[in-house]
C-alpha cells in the first residue's frame, strides 16, 4: 500500500572527535570554462552535504576544489550510517478495521509491507481523521557499502550553465569526463557512469605530467598532485599568481593594476600558475588607459602594470600554465599577440577620431533603442530635456555643459572601438570629446554617465556626470514602465532595479533639492498616456521598495525606516536621511516615550476628523485655547527648522506639545454633543497630526 506523509526521525548519537576515514572523489575532464568552476565547487559541496544527510552518513567536513581539468571533493565521513526510526503513515482507521475491530486486508498489508505486526501499529490524528502509523527502524549500514550508490547520484546532480554530450553517451556534463577517482579509507569505491569506470588513479598536468598515477593514500592526494604540477586549491593558485605578479612588477619599479575579477578568472584557467613579465612598445601608451587595459584583460587575460603615479607603463604580466624554464617562450608569444591586438585597437581609435561626436548623432537615428521606444536618437532628446530640468534646479551655471554632455553621451555607441569593446561605452566618448576640445565637464560628464554601473561601483565625480547619469537612468525606468516591461520576480532584463539603486545612490551623495516624485513626473512626460498616473504610482512604489532595504542595511531600525517611508517620494533624499538620523537620536531621548503616548492619543481621534480650519471662537475650555496657541506659535519655527535641515531640533520643539496635549485630553471632552464644537476639536487634533507627519509618522515607532 502507498504510504503517506513519511517522516524521518533520526537518533542522535554522540561521536568522539576522532579522525574519520576520508572520501576522495575526483571527476577528471576536458578543460572546463573558468567561469563555470567557482559555482561548480559550491554546488558540489551543497549536493554532497544533502546526499550525505539523506543517507544518514555522519559527515565531519567537506572540502571541494577545482582546476580546469578536475572537480574534487574530500570529506571526512564516519564508517557507519546513523540508525533511524521513521513514521510511515498508512490507511485511515475506519478502512483498516471492520465494525468488530478486526484488522482488514488493508491493515495487514500495511503492517506486512513495513515489517511490523498489526498489533504494533499506532493510531495518530491528522487533519480531521485518524490514521495507522508504523514505526519502522532503519538499521545503520556501512558507509563503504552505500557510496557506490551515492557517488553516481552526486556526479549526475551537477548542472552547468552549458552542458554537452559526447560520443554515443546520453551523459551530459560541462565537458567530457575522462576519468573518475573514488576512494574511501584508501579503498576503491567501484561504480560506473555511462561506461566510465571509477578507479584509484588520477592524472597530473596535461603536458608536464600526463601519465596516470595511483593514489594509495588519500591524505597525500593534494601533495601528489603538486608533485605532478597541479595546484589543486584555487586559493593557493591565487596566492601564487599574486605573489609572482607583484615580484615581477617590482622588478621594473611598478605595481600591478588591481583586478580581483581577473585574478579570480585566471586562477581557474591554469593548474600550475607561473607569472611571466612581458613588455610592449611605449608608443602604444598614447592610447587611452582604459583601452589598453581592456585589450590586455578582455582578450588576453594579462595584468596591466602602472607606475607610482597611476600611469600605465609598457609592461604586463601573463600567467602561464607551465614551468619557469618555459617562460621565455611564453613571453615572446605573448608580446607578439599583444602587439597585434594593440595595432587593431590603435586603428579603431584613430579612425574614430576622424568623425566627430556631433557628426555621429545622425547615425544614431538608425540604431533602435527598443521597438516600442524608438531609436537611440529619440532617447537622447528625452535625456537632454530631463538633464536640462535637473540642471536648472541644481547646477544652473553648468546648464550648457550638461546639455552638451547629454546630447553627445551615446554618440560613441557607433564608434569602432565601442563596437569592438562594448564595455568602453561612455569612456571612449569622454576621450573623443576631450580630443575635440570640449572642456573637462563635458568630457567627464560623457565618461561618467553610466556610473554607477554595478553595486558598489563608484559614483560620478563631476556635476555634469551626476546629472546626465540621473537623466539617463530615470528615462530608462520611465520608458520601460510606460510600455509595461517592469521587473518581475527574478527577471529584470533591462536592469531597472540596479538603475533605481544608482539613482538613489547619486541623490544620497548630493544635496539636490529634488524629490523623486517631481523627477519621475518629468521623466514620464514624453510617455503621457491615459494611464500616466498609475505608471507614476508604480514607479514611486518601485523606488520605495529599493529604499527600505537600503536604509535598513545602513543600520536604521525597521520602525525608524517605516516612520519616514510615507515621505519618501515627496522629500529630497537628503531631507529624508536627515529625518532618519533625527529619529534615531530622538529614540534615545527621555522625552521620546511620553511624547509617543501623547501623539498616539491625538492620532486615535484625528482620524475621525476632517481638515477644516480651526475656529478659536468655538473654544469653550482653556485647555483647547492653550493647545491651539502653543501649536500655532511653534508651527512656523518647526517648518523653518525642517527647511534648514535641523530635523532633531524640529522634533524636540514638537515634543513640547506633550503637556498641552495631555491637559487637553484630561480637561476637554472631544466628542461633544454639539456637532460644531466636536468637529472643531477634531480639526485641532487633525492639525497637530498633520504637523507631526511633516517630520515622520510617529505612530510607526515602537
Amino acid at each position: 500500500m502507498e504510504t503517506q506523509n513519511t517522516q524521518n526521525i533520526q537518533n542522535t548519537q554522540t561521536r568522539p572527535e576522532t579522525t574519520a576515514p576520508l572520501l576522495l572523489l575526483e571527476i577528471g575532464t576536458e578543460e572546463i570554462p573558468a567561469r563555470f568552476l567557482p559555482e561548480a565547487m559550491t554546488k558540489l559541496k551543497e549536493a554532497a552535504g544533502k546526499l550525505f544527510a539523506e543517507y544518514r552518513m555522519p559527515c565531519r567536513s567537506i572540502r571541494t576544489f577545482a582546476t580546469p581539468r578536475r572537480l574534487s571533493l574530500i570529506a571526512e565521513i564516519d564508517p557507519a550510517q546513523e540508525a533511524a526510526e521513521k513514521e510511515v503513515w498508512g490507511p485511515p482507521v475506519n478502512v483498516a478495521f471492520d465494525k468488530e475491530g478486526n484488522p482488514t486486508k488493508a491493515a495487514e498489508a500495511f503492517a506486512q509491507t513495513n515489517g511490523v505486526a498489526p498489533s504494533e501499529l499506532m493510531r495518530k490524528e491528522k487533519g480531521k481523521g485518524t490514521y495507522l502509523v508504523a514505526l519502522v527502524r532503519e538499521e545503520a549500514g556501512e558507509t563503504e557499502a552505500i557510496l557506490p550508490e551515492v557517488l553516481p547520484r552526486l556526479i549526475l546532480s551537477l548542472h552547468f550553465p552549458k552542458s554537452m554530450r559526447w560520443g554515443s553517451s546520453d551523459l551530459r556534463f560541462a565537458r567530457p569526463i575522462h576519468w573518475i577517482l573514488a576512494t574511501y579509507g584508501n579503498r576503491k569505491i567501484s561504480f560506473d557512469i555511462e561506461a566510465i569506470k571509477s578507479n584509484t588513479a588520477t592524472r597530473g598536468h596535461r603536458f608536464l605530467s600526463p601519465a596516470l598515477f595511483d593514489i594509495k593514500d588519500s591524505r597525500a592526494y593534494v601533495n601528489l598532485l603538486r608533485n605532478n604540477f597541479v595546484i589543486l586549491d584555487p586559493e593557493e593558485r591565487m596566492r601564487m599568481i599574486t605573489e609572482g605578479a607583484l615580484k615581477l612588477a617590482s622588478s621594473v619599479n611598478a605595481r600591478i593594476v588591481e583586478d580581483e575579477d581577473l585574478l579570480g578568472h585566471v586562477s581557474y584557467l591554469v593548474e600550475y600558475p607561473m607569472p611571466v613579465l612581458g613588455s610592449f612598445s611605449p608608443d602604444y601608451l598614447a592610447l587611452p588607459r582604459e583601452l589598453l587595459i581592456t585589450v590586455m584583460k578582455g582578450h588576453q587575460k594579462y595584468f596591466a602594470i602602472e607606475g607610482d603615479r597611476g600611469n600605465l607603463i609598457n609592461y604586463f604580466v601573463i600567467v602561464s600554465n607551465t614551468r619557469q624554464e618555459n617562460g621565455e617562450t611564453i613571453r615572446k608569444g605573448a608580446e607578439k599577440v599583444i602587439r597585434a591586438r594593440f595595432d587593431d585597437a590603435r586603428f579603431y581609435y584613430e579612425e574614430d577620431k576622424k568623425v566627430t561626436l556631433e557628426e555621429r548623432l545622425e547615425g544614431l537615428k538608425k540604431v533602435i533603442h527598443h521597438e516600442k521606444l524608438g531609436t537611440i536618437h529619440d532617447k537622447i532628446l528625452r535625456v537632454c530635456s530631463l538633464a536640462e530640468f535637473i540642471a536648472a534646479r541644481c547646477h544652473p551655471t553648468k546648464a550648457q555643459d550638461i546639455h552638451t554632455a547629454a546630447l553627445l553621451c551615446k554618440a560613441d555607441l557607433i564608434s569602432g572601438v565601442v563596437r569592438e569593446f562594448p564595455e568602453l561605452q561612455g569612456i571612449m566618448g569622454g576621450y573623443y570629446a576631450e580630443n575635440e576640445g570640449y572642456g573637462r565637464e563635458v568630457s567627464k560628464g560623457i565618461a561618467e554617465h553610466y556610473l554607477p554601473a554595478f553595486s558598489g561601483d563608484i559614483l560620478p565625480e563631476s556635476d555634469t556626470g551626476a546629472v546626465v547619469s540621473l537623466a539617463d537612468k530615470l528615462d530608462n525606468i520611465a520608458a520601460f514602465f510606460s510600455i509595461g516591461l517592469t521587473p518581475t520576480g527574478t527577471e529584470d532584463p533591462f536592469a531597472l532595479r540596479r538603475q533605481a539603486l544608482a539613482v538613489i545612490s547619486i541623490l544620497s551623495a548630493r544635496d539636490y533639492d529634488l524629490t523623486l516624485e517631481e523627477l519621475m513626473e518629468r521623466a514620464v512626460l514624453p510617455f503621457a498616456t491615459e494611464k500616466k498616473a498609475g505608471i507614476l504610482a508604480d514607479i514611486i512604489r518601485f523606488f520605495e521598495q529599493r529604499m527600505e532595504p537600503l536604509f535598513l542595511s545602513a543600520g536604521y531600525s525597521l520602525d525608524t525606516v517605516l516612520s519616514v517611508m510615507g515621505l519618501a517620494s515627496g522629500l529630497p533624499l537628503h531631507a529624508l536621511k536627515g529625518r532618519l538620523e533625527a529619529i534615531r537620536k530622538f529614540k534615545d531621548d527621555a522625552a521620546c516615550e511620553p511624547f509617543l503616548l501623547a501623539i498616539k492619543r491625538v492620532n486615535n481621534l484625528a482620524a475621525k476628523g476632517e481638515m477644516i480650519p480651526v475656529s478659536p471662537a468655538l473654544f469653550q475650555e482653556d485647555a483647547e485655547t492653550t493647545l491651539h496657541r502653543e501649536l500655532e506659535s511653534r508651527r512656523p519655527e518647526i517648518m523653518s527648522l525642517l527647511r534648514e535641515g535641523k530635523h532633531h531640533e524640529a522634533i524636540m520643539l514638537l515634543t513640547a506639545l506633550k503637556d498641552p496635549i495631555n491637559t487637553f485630553f484630561d480637561k476637554v471632552l472631544v466628542m461633544d454633543k454639539n456637532e460644531e464644537v466636536k468637529q472643531n476639536r477634531l480639526s485641532l487634533l487633525k492639525s497637530i497630526q498633520l504637523l507631526s507627519q511633516e517630520i515622520a509618522d510617529f505612530s510607526r515607532l515602537a
